[in-house]
């Protein structure tokens, strides 16, 4: 998530937490809550998806267009992935709930294709990571969308970020190397066809490295490179009913994918600041036709994405941060505008 040099002694906003580290009997509950971290950010989601469905469904149903087309990116919402450069340190919890406005006039097809297919909708997403040592953090996150069409739980996922090399520059700063990996998935059997769908119902297998140089001017370089294995499949009753409208469809098989990441960022006393570009790549793969049934775990995503990110925080445990990103050319996605607002709490330090 997002590190921070940030002056901890003076914070003072409960007294519970500000003794957290004294307290025996919570740091005994700290470890079964870990365990029960995946469980309880389904509750948390499912419990505030209520609240926004029941007071926002009438004006989404009013308002945006009931279009029948795909989303089709998993964890493009969430921008970046959930690994990035930095540990939390052993023993400490970030949670870090956030709420993101989304919308696209076009959608990009292959061969450079544009469609005029609208989108607009909320995501509601929560993210939480916990230092189990030094040098290994386990991270949790889980997500929810909200549009005319469809709301709900839909994609989430559960990784680990490992450091075994981080080495003093002398004067040139530092420089630290990184292993990720985990497993994504569907939270929840949602129709990855309608307008709102988070992703293509993927079940995926990352696998991450992760390349930082931290400057002695504060700044840092982030390079992140991933491949992400297709651990799904497509059903044969899905492929029958395609083959029904569609004689001659021949279905293609989930196909793997590749990501690369370049962020520049500033982490001070009290704020932090990024700006990054995120690549995606799918070699196969079919291809979006309007009005041609399909399946949607079938289409090859690639995307070129840009954004930033700023954060502040007064006393160091708790903060707030803004965030956008735009797609700015793909194959089978819409160009997303997204803007995120977000709360930052740390436990345990």
């Amino acid at each position: 998530m997002i590190k921070t040099r940030l002056d901890v002694k003076n914070w003072h906003f409960r007294p519970f937490f500000k003794n957290f580290h004294k307290n025996s009997i919570v740091k005994a509950s700290l470890g079964k809550f870990i365990v029960l971290l995946p469980n309880l950010l389904l509750h948390v989601l499912s419990a505030v998806e209520q609240l926004i469905c029941y007071y926002s469904l009438s004006f989404a149903e009013k308002f945006m267009p009931k279009l029948f087309f795909l989303l089709f990116l998993p964890g493009i919402l969430s921008a970046q992935g959930p690994l990035d450069g930095y540990l939390k340190g052993k023993g400490v919890l970030d949670l870090a709930p956030s709420f993101s406005f989304n919308s696209a006039s076009t959608f990009a097809g292959a061969g450079g294709q544009r469609f005029d297919e609208a989108y607009r909708g909320q995501t509601l997403s929560l993210f939480a990571e916990y230092g189990l040592t030094r040098q290994l953090d386990i991270v949790g996150t889980a997500s929810a969308v909200f549009t005319a069409t469809q709301s709900g739980l839909q994609d989430g996922g559960l990784f680990l970020k490992y450091r075994p090399f981080y080495k003093e520059l002398n004067r040139a700063g530092k420089i630290g190397a990184m292993f990720g990996g985990g497993v994504a998935g569907p939270l929840a059997d949602y129709e990855p066809t309608a307008t709102g769908a988070l992703g293509q119902k993927a079940i995926t297998l990352p696998l991450k490295f992760i390349l930082q140089w931290e400057t002695p001017l504060g700044v840092f370089v982030n390079f992140t490179g991933g491949y992400h294995l297709r651990l799904d499949h497509l059903a044969a009753a899905d492929v029958a009913k395609i083959q029904q409208e569609r004689p001659d469809y021949q279905p293609v098989d989930p196909q793997n994918f590749s990501t690369y990441l370049i962020k520049v960022g500033f982490p001070a006393k009290h704020f932090y600041l990024d700006a990054w570009s995120e690549w995606q790549h799918t070699s196969g793969g079919n291809d979006y036709v309007p009005g041609s049934p399909d399946l949607a775990q079938a289409f090859g995503v690639s995307y070129t994405q840009v954004g930033g990110t700023a954060y502040y925080s007064d006393n160091g445990k708790s903060g707030f941060f803004l965030s956008a990103g735009y797609i700015i050319s793909g194959r089978n996605t819409s160009q997303i505008r997204r803007i995120t607002f977000g709360a930052v709490l740390r436990i345990g330090q």
